[in-house]
C-alpha cells in the first residue's frame, strides 16, 4: 500500500491561501510567538486496556493509520478502524489514544500481508496522523467512510462549532519550529462546499 506525503509551507501562504480562506483563530499568533510545537506521538498498543473483547478478523491495512502494524476489521456488523497488532491479537483504540484503551478483537484468521497491508513504519518527520487535538479544545479522526471533500478528510469535534465540522490533514509551517495548523469548516449542502473556514493549531497528533 502506498502512502501520502506531508506539505511544508511557509507560515504567510498557509493562512492565506491555504485550501481557500484560512481564517487565524483567537490564541494562534501567541500560541506560535511562544515557541509552541505540535506533539508527535506514535501510538503503541502495549499494555492496552480492553474494555470489551469481540471475534473478528482484519481483511486489509487501515484506511485512517498509513503504518505498519495498523490495520482494518470488523467484528460482526461494525468495522474498527484503525486497529493495532498486538501478540496474536489486534487493539482498536476508543476516543483518546492516550487512554490506550477500546476494543480488542480476538482474531479468527491471519492478519493480512503486502501488498494488501502497511509496510511503512511512522515516521514523524512525515507525519500521517489518524487522531488529532486541536489547540484550545477539540478533536478529530481520519473519516474512512464518505467525505464532504476530498481535502477534508478529518471528522472533528468542535466546542466552538455549532455543526459537525471537516478539518483538512495538518499542514507544518516552516518558520514556526514544528508547528502544524488545519484548516476547519462546515459543509454547505446548498453549495456542496466547506464554507466558513478556520485555522486552528494543531496541538497534539497520533501516528
Amino acid at each position: 500500500m502506498r502512502r501520502k506525503s506531508v506539505t511544508i509551507i511557509p507560515l504567510r501562504t498557509a493562512l492565506i491561501g491555504l485550501l481557500g480562506v484560512a481564517i487565524v483563530v483567537g490564541g494562534l499568533w501567541t500560541w506560535l510567538n511562544r515557541g509552541a510545537q505540535t506533539r508527535i506521538e506514535i501510538y503503541n498498543p502495549a499494555g492496552f486496556n480492553a474494555t470489551e473483547e469481540v471475534d473478528g478478523t482484519c481483511f486489509t491495512g487501515s484506511l485512517a493509520a498509513q503504518r505498519a502494524g495498523a490495520f482494518r476489521c470488523s467484528a460482526g456488523n461494525s468495522l474498527f478502524d484503525p486497529c493495532f497488532s498486538l501478540d496474536d491479537n489486534v487493539a482498536c483504540p476508543v476516543d483518546d489514544p492516550a487512554a490506550n484503551a477500546g476494543v480488542l478483537i480476538q482474531l479468527t484468521s491471519p492478519l493480512p500481508q503486502p501488498p494488501e497491508a502497511w509496510e511503512n513504519d511512522p515516521d514523524p518527520a512525515k507525519p500521517q496522523p489518524w487522531y488529532l487535538k486541536l489547540a484550545g479544545g477539540g478533536v478529530c479522526g481520519v473519516l474512512t467512510g464518505t467525505r464532504p471533500s476530498p481535502d477534508f478528510p478529518l471528522g472533528c469535534s468542535i466546542p466552538s462549532a455549532d455543526a459537525p465540522t471537516y478539518c483538512s490533514e495538518p499542514v507544518a509551517l516552516e518558520q514556526s519550529d514544528g508547528a502544524y495548523i488545519t484548516v476547519c469548516g462546515v459543509f454547505d449542502s446548498e453549495t456542496r462546499e466547506i464554507i466558513n473556514r478556520q485555522a486552528y493549531v494543531v496541538e497534539e497528533m497520533w501516528l
